[in-house]
């Protein structure tokens, strides 16, 4: 389990003045669909800050003591079964899907979001698998430049057709996002789309065997996306917000999609609400250990060691033995899938140790990472975004770092930490804390709403997605789905 390390934090004085500011979407009809830039939901609300010793203390507390494997058939109270192992990843992989800010980056020095460019479309385009098409990434396609490249075979797993990620001869992944490659999980999740764009290739070209390779590769594009976006908004989003959200966002009525978003429009191209805090709830999923097939140890992903095989850092070439077996990940009738870790005001052991200088200039620790970027942009506190959206916010007291657990002991509120944070937390831990609470496992109101309009609301500003298009269809709606297409 996440287990926080325990210390001796001294408190500090001041409490932080709030303002709830309306939104006002009057603007709305007339922009246009998102640009490479990054926006605010909420443009109008107070930049919260704290000293950095205070964001310190606090991620140092977020941050659970290194931990052993559960044993087998015992219970890990960090587990959360309403969320498999798989989504984590999933949701990694959308996220580098979406948004790429690769400037050098202090983490320290104020930053005006306007002035960043996305690397990514912000649009669920599968551009990180794709990259500009065969033409001008011709690096990720076969000579027939319809296929996309595949790696070498991977054993250990029942899934027989595992591969690793296509790789040059210094052991760097071909990809179109080289984040894709950061860890062994994520690179499987990138592998089966891979998978999937070829066996699609393969099927509509037994159909259609006179069909040229341009009109071959764009087919079989659209249809890898229209299931890709379909597993985002019926399998996905389900999953992390509850159903409930998603129909309050977005509803399929006939053969057309339905969209009510109260906080998102096209005007605020890539939101950093959504990119540098609410998105950022996975981190807490992520689990200390995980069996990626019957064949090898549990694992870590980040181990400090960064020698292959001792964990599951990636950046090199897979060990030929870590064939990933998705039943341990997904939901089949197995009933093997590991769940993933709840969504509370906790990391896991391993997001200290990230794989530096991989992902630049330190620091190593996630949680600190993520505290710094967040004040950085100029972020609202999460009351002060909670009060805008119409949410009463919660109370301090309810603010818990920690693992949620049941063991009162393992959590304490945030102003424990710090008396800094009165009446105002990062917005990303606030998400976190709304959902420990959250008895089914999901992102609570700001969190669910934020992330759920995000996404949907990008779907509705691509003409494209399956949103904006009538009468799309997808034979793969889910991640077994997925799974099952390409064995």
């Amino acid at each position: 389990m996440k287990r926080l390390m325990t210390a001796s934090i001294a408190l500090s004085t001041g409490l932080s003045s709030l303002i709830a500011i309306p939104i006002d979407h009057a603007s709305a009809a007339t922009c246009g669909s998102p640009g490479s830039s990054y926006g605010q939901l909420f443009p109008g609300l107070p930049d919260a800050s704290w000293d950095v010793t205070d964001l310190r203390a606090l991620s140092t507390a977020m941050i659970a003591a290194a931990d052993e494997p559960t044993a087998p058939g015992a219970l890990d109270p960090e587990d959360n079964a309403a969320i498999p192992a798989a989504y984590t990843y999933f949701g990694q992989f959308v996220d580098h899907d979406l948004t790429l800010d690769d400037r050098p980056d202090d983490l320290t020095t104020p930053t005006d979001p306007s002035t960043l460019v996305n690397a990514r479309t912000p649009q669920l385009d599968l551009d990180s698998l794709y990259g500009n098409g065969p033409t001008s990434s011709s690096q990720l396609y076969e000579s027939d430049h319809v296929h996309l490249l595949v790696g070498a075979s991977l054993t250990g797993s029942r899934d027989l057709g595992a591969r690793d990620l296509p790789r040059d001869a210094s052991g760097r992944a071909i990809i179109g996002d080289p984040r894709n490659d950061e860890n062994r999980i994520v690179a499987g999740i990138h592998s089966l789309f891979i998978r999937f764009h070829n066996v699609t290739v393969d099927r509509i070209r037994r159909r259609n065997p006179n069909m040229s390779s341009s009109v071959l590769f764009a087919r079989a594009r659209q249809e890898v996306l229209n299931a890709y976006q379909w597993i985002v908004l019926t399998d996905y989003l389900p999953r992390i917000v509850g159903q409930k959200t998603v129909d309050n966002t977005v509803r399929r009525r006939g053969s057309r999609w339905v969209t009510t978003l109260r906080n998102y429009t096209s005007c605020a191209s890539m939101p950093i609400e959504f990119s540098a805090a609410a998105y950022r709830f996975g981190h807490s999923q992520v689990r200390a250990f995980y069996r990626i097939n019957s064949s090898t140890d549990p694992l870590p992903v980040f181990s400090g060691t960064f020698v292959p095989g001792s964990d599951l850092t990636g950046f090199s070439p897979s060990p030929s033995t870590f064939g990933i077996d998705w039943n341990l990940f997904v939901p089949s009738r197995s009933g093997t899938a590991q769940p993933s870790y709840k969504i509370d005001g906790s990391l896991t052991h391993s997001l200290s140790l990230l794989p530096l200088p991989t992902t630049g200039v330190g620091p190593a620790n996630l949680a600190l990472r993520n505290l710094l970027r967040g004040q950085q942009l100029g972020l609202p506190s999460g009351q002060d975004v909670a009060r805008a959206m119409g949410v009463t916010p919660l109370p301090d007291s309810q603010i818990l770092i920690g693992a949620a657990t049941g063991d009162p002991t393992d959590q304490r509120p945030i102003t424990d930490i710090s008396a800094n944070f009165a009446g105002s937390a990062p917005l990303w831990v606030y998400v976190l804390a709304e959902a420990g609470r959250n008895p089914s496992g999901r992102l609570g109101p700001v969190g669910g709403r934020l992330v759920a309009e995000t996404i949907v609301g990008l779907l509705a500003s691509d003409p494209t997605s399956i949103v904006a298009r009538s009468g799309a269809k997808s034979p793969v709606t889910n991640l077994w789905g997925l799974v099952n297409s390409v064995r």
